[in-house]
């Protein structure tokens, strides 16, 4: 490989967003542009453009299939590029210390995190910060951020401007981007579109969440869940970070077969993946206690709730990335649910804090998502739960782990109780 040929795939992985665009190809062997939209949140020309790029420098190729036109990654690119950047770190030739330099601007440590082996890794950035984002067999276990159900009727305690700025304040005192998954009934109106639009212009993911958070039980029809999904669509059109990701209102994905399949055909159709949740917890439950008890003692202190919650979140991560070991074999990047609360948006930062002392990596929700892990459709019935859970009762061999639903407050309250909560 020339020296222009290693320029030119250089400057195409500088950008963030065309790398991790080829790391997703690359990760699930080939992809169509509408996938690649739905899956990183931008629209059908910037990922054209990312595309173009990508095939000029040789690292993708492109093959049409009836309507649709997939990439693939070229692996033998990648191959030659470590290559001749392993010469070039050598330093044999004078004259090509001056490219190494040029080089080493336009491709990121980044890059070089994701592609390269480690020792030249080591010889060419060894004075770079470390990456941003960690590869998936990160030693530190890695999750992102998802927020369900923003709303303007927080009651007495905080005002939505205060609890929205609180929110996004913490996430992004960590560097990191969410996801928020939006019941429109919620927030529609113009008080609501500012909400939006403040976690929008933060470059958050918007996603759907239905649009009056129907349980998708027996006395849902799929036609009525199907229309409500799609009237939420409306609401979140306006939106530049729009992402085709839907979470099941309580995370439940129908009684039947029937159900369960059509809606994830329509979402297929639709161009949609599930927001799923690995982590899942009852944060919502523990800040509908604290806000009870405001009620009753305007000035209790939230040193206690605020415990409670880290302690229950932790421990509820803890499990399900223990059975996600179990279950796999290996690690996955993780998200986290929690709920636009109260008690979330006075104590985020600390939960973010015991998370990181944990040993835990915050990460973007665009980066989680694009886990392969994120693909699965688990055959249960009823369907839904965290992902976790559900692959987990798919395989029948963690029935005395496993407990209906997953999480509930009536698995807090008794402790709750106990500790005068």
């Amino acid at each position: 490989m020339d020296r222009a040929q290693v320029e030119k795939i250089s400057k195409a992985l500088a950008d963030e967003t065309r790398l991790r665009i080829f790391e997703a190809i690359s990760r699930t062997k080939r992809m169509n542009c509408g996938e690649i939209v739905s899956m990183r949140g931008v629209t059908p020309a910037t990922v054209s453009h990312h595309l173009k790029i990508l095939s000029e420098a040789g690292l993708i190729a492109c093959r049409r299939e009836g309507q649709f036109v997939y990439s693939e990654a070229v692996p033998e690119t990648i191959e030659a590029y470590t290559r001749a950047l392993s010469k070039i770190a050598s330093g044999k030739k004078t004259s090509r210390r001056g490219f190494l330099s040029r080089a080493a601007k336009n491709a990121s440590a980044l890059v070089c995190s994701q592609f390269l082996p480690s020792a030249l890794r080591a010889s060419l950035f060894s004075q770079s910060a470390p990456p941003k984002t960690s590869p998936n067999n990160s030693v530190r276990p890695q999750l992102a951020l998802t927020f369900d159900d923003p709303t303007l009727s927080l009651g007495s305690v905080v005002k939505w401007p205060e609890a929205n700025s609180r929110l996004l304040k913490a996430i992004s005192g960590k560097d990191v981007h969410g996801a928020l998954f939006v019941c429109g009934m919620r927030v529609d109106d113009a008080d609501g579109a500012k909400l939006l639009s403040a976690w929008d212009q933060a470059g958050h993911l918007i996603c759907n969440h239905s649009y009056s958070h129907k349980f998708y039980g027996e006395r849902t029809s799929y036609a009525d869940f199907a229309a409500d999904f799609m009237k939420n669509e409306r609401v979140l059109a306006p939106y530049r970070n729009r992402t085709a990701l839907f979470r099941y209102p309580f995370l439940k994905e129908g009684d039947t077969a029937d159900k369960r399949d059509r809606f994830r055909a329509l979402l297929k159709d639709r161009g949609y993946r599930v927001g799923h949740v690995t982590i899942d917890a009852s944060d919502w439950y523990v800040s509908q206690r604290f806000v009870d008890r405001l009620a009753k003692q305007p000035n209790a202190a939230i040193s206690a709730y605020r415990d409670y919650l880290i302690a229950h979140l932790l421990d509820r991560a803890a499990f399900y990335r223990q059975l996600t070991l179990d279950v796999l074999g290996h690690d996955i990047r993780h998200t986290l649910l929690m709920h636009f609360n109260p008690l979330n948006a006075r104590v985020l930062p600390d939960v973010m804090n015991a998370f990181e002392a944990a040993g835990w990596q915050w990460i973007d929700a665009s980066l989680a998502f694009e886990d392969p892990i994120f693909r699965s459709q688990p055959r249960t019935l009823p369907a839904g739960e965290s992902l976790v859970w559900a692959l987990a009762k798919e395989t029948r061999r963690f029935e005395n782990r496993l407990r209906y639903p997953g999480e509930d407050d009536v698995y807090e309250k008794p402790k709750m109780d106990a500790l005068g909560l």
